[in-house]
């Protein structure tokens, strides 16, 4: 298992549950103007910049798109979980 899948998964993971966490002592962040996933795929788009950079340098390897997918849809259902559970 590559590195760089334990750490984007690993970082979408944890904001999820920091989005989760904070949305129940801020409900605009679930109400608000912005939706709560379009804040979970500004965290992979930032991720993403910052592996693809370091790809394009040889320093690291390139992320797969199911890697994506899973930290995407971890970070999701990890958000949905703490909300529903703590709301």
């Amino acid at each position: 298992m590559h590195l760089v899948r334990l750490i984007y998964i690993g970082t979408m993971a944890l904001g999820g549950v920091a989005l989760g966490a904070a949305s129940v002592h801020w409900p605009v962040i679930h109400d608000g103007p912005v939706p709560p996933m379009m804040s979970l795929l500004m965290i992979s788009l930032v991720m993403d910049l910052v592996i693809m950079n370091r790809a394009a340098a040889g320093q690291m390897q390139p992320l797969q798109m199911n890697e994506r997918l899973i930290g995407f849809f971890a970070s999701a259902i990890l958000y949905f979980i703490l909300r529903m559970g703590l709301a």
